[in-house]
């Protein structure tokens, strides 16, 4: 596939933002280890969140890179929305957890509208749990009558746990920001193994399986992953 001027411009643009999102992120991780350090628990835990949320842009803008290269176009608003959508972020970030055991059990069943099923649960609690964590490390809570304030909300353990999800997450983003280099360098090379990426889940029937969306990040997830196993030369 040729990549033109026009397809080329956008890409570059969506991977200087990408560049600008990882970096915040890698700031945001900075100041939550410096609260932390003061036992700043709470706040460190919903910049720790936050910068998770920032983690999660850079694959969907991933997804927008990789949709240009195998001719598909992006909306344009939609992708706005995405951008600033708490809940499409973490559920974005979702995809990067381990399979829940009922939707591993209904993928080895073959039952796809099942998993599919189970993953969006999964999804929502996710978002749910990550939430939660934002806005009780921000605002005093009242529930049931009572009051409560971050401080005594969120512990050492819950911060740590945080702060070592959002370490992962930052290391698959600067990975994925390897590749969309890689990609801005070689953009018609890309374009051929996306396609291919492409063409492979088409014969395997993944239509049946998954949507438009999921097929596209399961290509990207699949590129960066084939990065990270030859970082020499990508394939």
């Amino acid at each position: 596939m040729t990549v033109n001027k026009d397809m080329m411009s956008r890409i570059q643009g969506l991977i200087v933002g990408a560049e600008l999102i990882h970096a915040n992120a890698i700031a945001l991780y900075s100041e939550a280890q410096t609260l932390g350090k003061s036992a700043a628990f709470a706040r460190a835990a919903t910049l720790h969140q936050i910068s998770m949320e920032e983690c999660s842009k850079v694959e969907i803008l991933g997804g927008a890179v990789v949709s240009i290269l195998t001719g598909h176009d992006f909306n344009e608003a939609q992708l706005t929305r995405s951008l600033r959508d708490h809940k499409a972020k973490n559920h974005a970030n979702a995809y990067n957890a381990e399979p829940t055991d009922k939707e591993r059990t209904a993928r080895e069943c073959r039952d796809w509208d099942a998993a599919r099923a189970e993953f969006k649960k999964f999804q929502d609690e996710f978002h749910k749990e990550m939430n939660e964590i934002k806005n009780t490390g921000l605002y005093v809570d009242y529930k049931d009558g009572s009051f409560s304030a971050p401080i005594n909300a969120i512990n050492e353990a819950t911060a740590s746990a945080c702060m070592y999800l959002n370490a992962d997450f930052l290391r698959r983003g600067e990975s994925f920001i390897r590749l969309l280099k890689r990609i801005e360098a070689d953009p018609e090379r890309f374009a051929m193994v996306a396609g291919a990426f492409l063409e492979t889940t088409e014969a395997m029937d993944f239509k049946s399986q998954l949507n438009d969306k999921a097929i596209i990040e399961t290509i990207v997830e699949q590129m960066r992953l084939q990065l990270e196993k030859h970082p020499e030369t990508g394939s």
